[in-house]
């Protein structure tokens, strides 16, 4: 029998089809964005799910709802995360959420390898281990150099599923080492000073707010959110926390504070994710109520409206 992965989009939901392609499993794998969620496990139970010997569930906190239907049924789920705000399901026997692991913060990719490489050996390489190490250190945000970002940034710049080949292909070698092919290193270093160009236009741009009673630094930008919200959250130590804003996708919460959990902020917003990282959705009502906000005439137009203005 197969399995079947349902995980995120970004390099920490990836990850894990990168290392089920290791096993040498046959399995299928959807990746989802946050939004899309609920409304896909409520479609998923309306299939024939015993076609699937196995079930993961990677980098996605689900809804009390989810687990009522998964817990309604009888097939073999196994849910790897590593958002605080998904804690409460390790009341689950099949669930394993670890904001933490060895006292540093984790990602569900690592989480999901430990899982891996007692049940295939074949895991237990050195390289696998780095580059699991290299995923930790760009979805927690705790890189000591730029490498990390650079590969994440590679990642968008290739596409997921060359991504996903790539690594693949890299990581079956036996290394002792995860290592980086020369125009790999070239990119990372151009798209470095890329990067900072970007963050200094954007930081020019962010104006301060008060919401929920946070002092808050907000700014629209719809690339390298994961580095602009850092680099602001550091400069400016007394801001709550940083909004970033893109309009086209979601909205990013960061904060190097202690005494603030953007975690808890998110949640007010339908959101959720870590303490000093999180996020929540901007959806397609969202856009709408904007848009009506600004042009107050506005008036929508289906497809077909359209087409027959074209024929006519």
């Amino acid at each position: 029998m197969k399995d079947l992965l349902i995980t995120h989009t970004d390099t920490d939901g990836i990850s894990p089809i990168i290392l089920l392609n290791l096993t040498g499993r046959k399995f299928e794998y959807k990746c989802l964005e946050i939004s899309e969620i609920e409304a896909y496990f409520q479609e998923l139970f309306q299939t024939d799910l015993s076609i699937y010997e196995n079930i993961y569930v990677c980098d996605l906190s689900l809804t009390p709802n989810i687990y009522a239907l998964i817990n309604s049924h009888d097939y073999h789920f196994l849910v790897f995360d590593h958002h605080a705000t998904h804690l409460f399901a390790n009341e689950y026997d099949y669930v394993t959420v670890k904001v933490t692991i060895d006292e540093r913060l984790t990602c569900a990719t690592e989480v999901f390898y430990r899982y891996l490489r007692e049940k295939y050996p074949i895991l237990n390489k050195p390289n696998i281990a780095e580059y699991v190490e290299i995923v930790r250190q760009i979805d927690t945000f705790t890189h000591t150099n730029f490498i990390p970002l650079g590969i994440a940034s590679y990642q968008s710049f290739i596409g997921k599923l060359d991504f996903i080949k790539l690594i693949t292909r890299r990581l079956k070698k036996d290394k002792d080492h995860f290592e980086l092919s020369t125009f790999e290193k070239r990119y990372i270093r151009l798209r470095e000073e890329e990067i900072k160009r970007y963050i200094e236009k954007r930081e020019t741009l962010m104006k301060r707010y008060r919401i929920k009673g946070y002092l808050c630094g907000v700014v629209f930008a719809e690339a390298n959110k994961s580095a602009l919200g850092n680099y602001l959250s550091k400069k400016y130590p007394e801001l709550d926390l940083i909004i970033i804003f893109d309009a086209s996708k979601s909205i990013s919460y960061r904060t190097e504070r202690d005494d603030v959990s953007v975690a808890t902020f998110a949640q007010v917003y339908s959101g959720g994710g870590h303490q000093k990282a999180s996020g929540s959705p901007f959806t397609d009502e969202d856009r709408e109520s904007i848009l009506k906000n600004y042009f107050h005439d506005i008036e929508a137009v289906n497809d077909t409206e359209t087409t027959d203005e074209v024929i006519s």
